[in-house]
Formats: structure tokens, C-alpha cells, sequence
């Protein structure tokens, strides 16, 4: 006689990206096991795999986890690790004051995707001209990954742009970046201007986003000098978390 099956929850939650709303269940501890030996290696691309395969193995739809927006990825591990292992996350700061530790929970449904209204995956250069991006998606985060470690900042910085780039259009035609050589890509990208340039810079930094703010405020009591009572530090400050890894920090 085979052993019995325990029953697992099912849960649904929206993607970000597409406003689709997908089923999903918990990790389980096969699943936990791989993330916990990925973060032991602390590789950071076999951290992202199997943060990949755990989702994969999770959501409970025909969805390619390769091809997803990262900020997707993020929001699907997030409320994974919450149905899995808590809905609390606690993290612990150090105080710049009294360098003693500031302990701050808080519950991972306060978290919200941010959106930027000014946000778009089409941007113009001129009235005829303009870029239109595909998010950055685990496929793309391993090539990035793969990138000689010796390239300046700048040369990562345009690599990056032309990995992100879905096409570019004019006034008649519409040119896909699959399409075209590397090195064509890369030559209608030096031939921007300065100002050109920093317009594709908006996408990246407008992309929706993890984001939680709050407010770190430290109540270790430290000696006061030549007094017999101790008083509270109270240095506060506050705090805005971005991204799947500064929650889990």
C-alpha cells in the first residue's frame, strides 16, 4: 500500500505585468531544499535558478518562468516564501548611532508593487523615432550574468540596453532587434546623443517594482557618561525597501 498524499493548499495572487490571475501553492521541502543549497553557494545565478525552477514547480499554470519580468518573478517568490513559511518577514539593521541592532517586522501583505505613471515600454527619441523595450526576464538576467567581468561600467550599461531592446521604429518601418547584428545594435545605440540616451534610462528606472517603506527606530539603551541611568538611543530613520532581495536581507 503507497503512502498517503498530503492535501496542499492552492492560493491565487495577479501578475503585475498582465493583470492575469494565476493558482499557486506552497513550496514544499524538496523545493525549500533547493533554494537553501543555491543560498548556501551564494552564487547569485544559481540563486536565480532556483528561485526559477521553485516557481515553475509552484504555479499551477502554463507559464514560462524563463521569459517572465523579473519584477513578475519577484512578486510570484514573494508571496511563495509568505504562504510557505509566514506571512512576517524580520529583519535586523544595525544602528549607526549606538551600533546596536534595530529588530523590524512587518507583514509581507503591506508590500506593494509600485507603479510609475510615467512608465513605458515605448520611448521616443524624436517625433519619428523611438525604442520600444521587452523587460529584462531570467534569460536575460543570464546573459547579463555571463558578461565579461572586465567590461567598464559604461560597456555594461549599453550591453544591457541591447539586450532590452524589442525594436526600434521611424516614421515607416519598424526594425526588430532580432533582426540585426549585435554590432548594428550597438551602432544605432553610440549614434544616440547624450540626451537621446538618457531617455532610455526612464524605462529602467520607472519599472514597476517591490517597494515598502518604514521606519527604524532604535530603543537599546546606551550609558550615559559619568550618570548612573541609561537613556534610550532613539536615532530613527526612514527606510524604503526595493526589490525582492532587500526584504530578505
Amino acid at each position: 500500500m503507497g503512502l498517503p498524499k498530503i492535501a496542499v493548499p492552492e492560493y491565487q495572487l495577479t501578475l503585475p505585468s498582465t493583470g492575469k490571475d494565476i493558482k499557486y501553492r506552497p513550496f514544499l521541502v524538496k523545493e525549500e531544499k533547493l533554494l537553501l543549497i543555491a543560498m548556501e553557494g551564494q552564487n547569485e545565478q544559481e540563486i536565480l535558478t532556483a528561485v526559477q525552477n521553485v516557481i515553475s514547480e509552484c504555479v499551477l499554470e502554463d507559464i514560462d518562468a524563463n521569459t517572465l519580468p523579473m519584477f513578475d518573478i519577484e512578486y510570484i517568490f514573494l508571496w511563495l516564501r509568505a504562504k510557505s513559511k509566514g506571512e512576517i518577514i524580520d529583519l535586523k539593521y544595525t544602528c549607526p548611532t549606538c551600533k546596536g541592532p534595530i529588530p523590524v517586522g512587518f507583514n509581507i501583505e503591506d508590500i506593494k508593487m509600485h507603479y510609475d505613471e510615467k512608465h513605458s515600454t515605448k520611448i521616443e527619441l524624436t517625433n519619428d523615432l523611438g525604442v520600444v523595450f521587452k523587460y529584462p526576464n531570467v534569460a536575460l538576467q543570464k546573459k547579463i550574468s555571463e558578461l565579461p567581468d572586465d567590461l567598464t561600467q559604461i560597456d555594461m550599461i549599453f550591453k544591457t540596453v541591447f539586450l532590452c531592446v524589442d525594436y526600434i521604429y521611424d516614421g515607416e518601418t519598424t526594425y526588430s532587434s532580432k533582426d540585426h547584428t549585435e554590432k548594428e545594435m550597438m551602432d544605432f545605440l553610440e549614434s544616440l546623443t547624450d540626451e537621446q540616451f538618457q531617455k532610455l534610462s526612464v524605462f529602467y528606472e520607472t519599472m514597476p517594482k517591490l517597494k515598502h517603506e518604514l521606519k527604524l527606530e532604535c530603543k537599546n539603551k546606551v550609558k550615559q557618561e559619568g550618570k548612573k541611568k541609561d537613556k534610550v538611543c532613539g536615532y530613527t530613520e526612514d527606510l524604503t525597501l526595493e526589490g525582492l532581495a532587500s526584504f530578505f536581507e
